[in-house]
């Protein structure tokens, strides 16, 4: 989708030796920290903009502005970008723009939500460019992708003990309202956005770099997904598997014996730790103990995804040319009940706010990115299967949550597609 000779120096950049794409990259990454650390409250009481910023994963959005503002600051043009563009998706994207704004024009519920959330997206488009544009300015020599790797998992693990400790400290046995009073998020199942993309990072580089930082990995790997489990989310599980099954296919990395026997030692501590650990007097908590109970309804097993998925087939059907809009789920739906955002499931979701053309043609240009990422670029072995094993982990994420409602997992989901489109057209100096 972007080629080199298509671009003129100015708009993609040149390896200039910055480190500013490291610490783009590195600040997305260490998000949950932030959150942890600034949206917790010991006495469940949550100022308005804490509440918020909790509930829509507010720090990562505003770091995708700060990056903008610096790609801006350090050259990037949209205009030059676009027009170097190949036809092709200049015509997809304009299309999908005149639906993307006809749909927030035309919201009939509440429309100040509506662009509320076009804004967003809008910073999510302008986001994907803007670290593609840095980290070819920058080259792979200054990404020290292997360290970004480290940070993001260790970020998950960071936000997963406060969380132990914090459960702890207040009494597992209380009474506390433990779904949405969780330091960081305003709800205990967000907890598995920070988990699926960590793990999924650290399985890939045992894989490719089983001799760098593997006890560091090995460590993490058990931590977070003994947190994991022990705070009860079970999509991750999921995704990382279906993401491991496919990776298995086309990287023969990821058969290697060596790898499948240090992933197997990591996976089964970890459960084993999340059984062992206490948990809180409430049923939000312990994974492997809620498939158990679950296993026998299928309902109760899908959390009630399952209605909500009914219902909004229905009313895609209501709007199914141009949509509902953004944002528009809660006020719309039934089951959402004034409190859910998005129909758990991605395509729905594109579907509901965009109707289906809009939704076609937002599938199609993450397709040909996608197609430009993993099957055009020529990255590094490393950055292929890094980015391939997160990519498809968010991917399967969001066919059961919300992975591209919230602004941390849309930027992360983009980074791994950035990174081997933006360092696969470049002839990077290093083989990272």
């Amino acid at each position: 989708m972007i080629e080199n000779q298509a671009l003129p120096r100015k708009a993609i950049g040149q390896g200039i030796g910055s480190h500013t794409a490291f610490l783009c990259i590195a600040a997305i990454f260490m998000s949950p920290v932030f959150s942890t650390l600034l949206l917790s409250s010991w006495n469940g009481t949550f100022s308005d903009w804490q509440s918020a910023a909790r509930l829509f994963f507010l720090p990562a959005l505003y770091l995708e502005i700060a990056i903008c503002i610096f790609a801006f600051v350090r050259g990037f043009s949209f205009a030059k970008l676009f027009a170097c563009s190949p036809m092709s998706v200049k015509m997809l994207f304009a299309l999908w723009l005149m639906v993307f704004f006809t749909s927030t024009m035309f919201a009939d519920t509440n429309q100040s939500a509506a662009i509320v959330g076009t804004g967003f997206w809008i910073v999510h488009i302008l986001f994907f460019l803007a670290v593609a544009y840095l980290v070819r300015m920058d080259g792979i020599e200054a990404l020290h992708l292997e360290t970004l790797g480290v940070l993001l998992a260790a970020s998950a693990a960071f936000s997963g003990v406060v969380l132990y400790g914090f459960a702890n400290i207040k009494g597992l046995d209380g009474d506390l309202e433990w779904v949405s009073y969780l330091p960081g998020f305003a709800h205990i199942r967000h907890t598995g956005y920070v988990f699926a993309p960590a793990i999924a990072i650290s399985l890939a580089h045992m894989a490719a770099r089983p001799y760098k930082f593997r006890k560091t990995h090995m460590v993490l790997l058990v931590l977070n997904t003994a947190l994991m489990l022990w705070l009860g989310s079970r999509g991750p599980v999921f995704a990382v598997l279906v993401a491991s099954i496919v990776c298995m296919i086309f990287f023969s990395e990821m058969r290697s014996v060596r790898f499948l026997l240090n992933t197997a030692i990591a996976g089964i501590t970890g459960a084993i730790l999340s059984l062992i650990a206490p948990l809180p007097n409430h049923g939000a908590f312990g994974a492997i103990q809620r498939f158990w109970s679950s296993s026998s309804d299928p309902t109760a097993f899908s959390s009630g995804r399952l209605n909500f998925w009914s219902e909004t087939a229905d009313l895609i059907l209501q709007q199914p040319v141009i949509g509902h809009g953004v944002f528009q789920f809660q006020f719309v739906s039934t089951n959402a009940a004034g409190i859910y955002k998005h129909p758990h499931n991605s395509i729905l979701q594109f579907m509901f706010d965009w109707g289906v053309i809009g939704a076609g043609l937002l599938v199609t240009l993450i397709g040909c990115a996608i197609h430009a990422a993993f099957f055009k670029a020529k990255p590094s072995p490393y950055v292929r299967l890094v980015s391939a094993m997160g990519f498809i982990t968010m991917l399967a994420f969001s066919l059961l949550d919300g992975v591209f409602f919230y602004s941390y997992t849309i930027a992360i989901s983009m980074i791994f597609v950035i990174l081997p489109i933006a360092t696969g057209y470049s002839n990077p100096k290093s083989s990272a």
